[in-house]
Formats: C-alpha cells, sequence, structure tokens
C-alpha cells in the first residue's frame, strides 16, 4: 500500500516537474524536485516504519497478555504472517 503511494506521489511530482521545465531554470527544478522526492520518500519510510513498530507493539502486549485469547490470536497472526512472507519471497 505505502508503495504505490509513494509511487503515486512520486509520479505527481514528476509531471508536476515536466510542466514547469519550459517555465523556469532546468538545474533549479531538478534540484527543487529531487528534494521533494527525498523528503517523499523519507516520509514514506517513516510512515512504514511507524506501521511495523505499531504491529509489533500490538503483537508484543498480546503475547505477553494475560489472557490466552489474546496470545492465541498473536501466535495465529505471526504463523500467517510467515506463510504470507513465505508466498512472497
Amino acid at each position: 500500500m505505502a508503495a504505490e503511494l509513494f509511487r503515486t506521489q512520486a509520479r505527481a511530482l514528476l509531471a508536476q516537474m515536466l510542466d514547469e521545465t519550459p517555465k523556469a531554470d532546468r538545474e533549479e527544478v531538478l534540484d527543487a524536485y529531487a528534494e521533494a522526492l527525498a523528503r517523499l520518500h523519507s516520509d514514506t519510510c517513516h510512515e512504514i516504519l511507524n506501521e511495523v513498530i505499531r504491529d509489533a507493539h500490538m503483537r508484543l502486549d498480546a503475547r505477553l497478555s494475560p489472557d490466552p485469547v489474546r496470545q492465541t490470536i498473536a501466535s495465529v497472526q505471526s504463523g500467517m504472517q510467515d506463510i504470507w512472507r513465505s508466498l512472497w519471497k
């Protein structure tokens, strides 16, 4: 999901750059959009990292919970993630 959103946003930035190129100095436009793409990449990476941390925190809470149902759900989720990862490698 995040990769597709990043691709869409990067494509929009590049399209905007192509539209503005005849109106401005080429080097200034390249510098500005290189900076914008770097910022977009950084924001996307930060969002993905936060998502991974939230997921790990939720799983750890469930595993450490005294409730056996939550522990079972956490184990099943981990198992499904392992299966999902093995299918895409």
